[in-house]
């Protein structure tokens, strides 16, 4: 373990990549910090550095086996600070950095026994038992970290009832993210173009899972051209392979209308979503996706696309009545268009609202202020570990 490191992320469910843990958090901690490791899960092993951050990614082989191979690739560090992001690989990493002495983040990215509930299969009675077995497990480890990071008010009033130490740091996108690069290439935007023609573009930008609603977003789109409203429905994004497998198939079935463009490279997307016209961002109304703050809404709205988002008592808060959010509480395609084609009847009106989508984002939500925070974290840690 001869290979020092000043902060190192772990990871047992995220890509190294993950927009928050690389594109946010590690870019603004490169400010104070010159050497910063991410480990992290994807399809295949990989080892490569990304905006002068070192990734390595461990074969996704389920969390169990995820925990170990990530471990055995941190004790090849020292580090002085452990920023850990899941639940799951909570306590190994715990037992790390107490051999290490050195302080350890817990970074709170969602309910996660209410996530776990929801996503498992089975009877309703295996379902509660895990949530309170995480739930139990969850309070009893996070008590041991040094400080705790969460993303959404609901998360803080939670963990504050027994950690004296939480930062809510929500995931507002960087404005220089949005900077196209006229240099870079853009294939998958060319082929949206050719695919889309003259029509509106509704686009879905995210992890490609069935639980989010994506089945909602093809029969809207489906419906609207039903109902004379010409529009094309673009997706992109990653997710499992079972879950990704099932939604091609689905957009197959209709070749005319829906396209699938497969997992965007991250300097691509920007400019891609500046080509659409509508962002969509619709979560299930339950726990815990509910509470949730996506951070493509703000995303879509940095890129100049009103979006159509779920009435979620965060959204609601931030963007109630505002013109470039269309909030709504009913899971139904044919409300749902009927409620698209009065707000947003053509691209005429459409692209008057791109400046003010724009205007939006950069006077209430970038990552400008959330960096502050984080930094004032790692900067109190350090102090505090200094002086002990």
């Amino acid at each position: 373990m001869d290979n020092k490191t000043d902060i190192l992320h772990l990871t047992c469910t995220h890509n190294p990549a993950d927009d928050r843990i690389l594109y946010r958090e590690s870019l603004s901690l490169l400010k104070i910090f010159p050497s910063i490791i991410i480990i992290g899960v994807k399809q295949e092993t990989g080892h490569k550095s990304i905006h002068g951050i070192e990734t390595i990614a461990v074969k996704d082989e389920g969390y169990k086996t995820n925990i170990q191979n990530i471990m055995i690739e941190a004790r090849k560090y020292q580090p002085r600070i452990v920023h850990v992001h899941d639940l799951f690989i909570l306590k190994d990493a715990l037992h790390y950095a107490r051999e290490l002495k050195i302080p350890l983040i817990y970074d709170v990215h969602e309910h996660f026994p209410l996530l776990v509930k929801s996503y498992l299969p089975g009877l309703w009675i295996k379902k509660i038992c895990h949530k309170m077995v995480l739930n139990h497990r969850e309070k009893r480890y996070s008590k041991m970290a040094d400080h705790i990071i969460t993303v959404v008010p609901q998360l803080t009033d939670r963990f504050t009832k027994w950690h004296m130490f939480v930062t809510e740091i929500r995931n507002y996108p960087r404005k220089e993210i949005f900077q196209i690069d006229e240099n870079i290439s853009h294939p998958a935007a060319q082929k949206m173009k050719e695919f889309a023609g003259e029509r509106i573009i509704l686009i879905y930008a995210g992890n490609i899972s069935l639980n989010r609603n994506l089945k909602l977003f093809r029969d809207t789109v489906l419906l609207l051209n039903k109902k004379g409203y010409a529009c094309a429905g673009v997706s992109l994004g990653n997710g499992d392979r079972e879950n990704v497998e099932i939604w091609k198939k689905l957009c197959e079935e209709y070749p005319d209308r829906m396209i699938y463009l497969g997992d965007i490279p991250h300097d691509q997307v920007p400019f891609l979503l500046q080509q659409a016209h509508i962002g969509w961002s619709v979560l299930p109304d339950k726990a815990p996706f509910n509470i949730s703050l996506p951070n493509k809404v703000f995303e879509y709205l940095a890129c100049g696309l009103p979006v159509i988002v779920s009435d979620m008592c965060n959204v609601r808060h931030l963007l109630w009545k505002s013109p470039v959010a269309l909030i709504f509480s009913d899971e139904n395609e044919d409300g749902l268009s009927e409620l698209i084609m009065s707000a947003y009847p053509d691209k005429e009106v459409l692209n008057e609202m791109k400046p003010r989508a724009k205007e939006i984002f950069i006077s209430r939500f970038t990552w400008d202020s959330e960096e502050l925070k984080l930094l004032h974290v790692y900067r109190a840690i350090l102090k505090t570990d200094e002086k002990t």
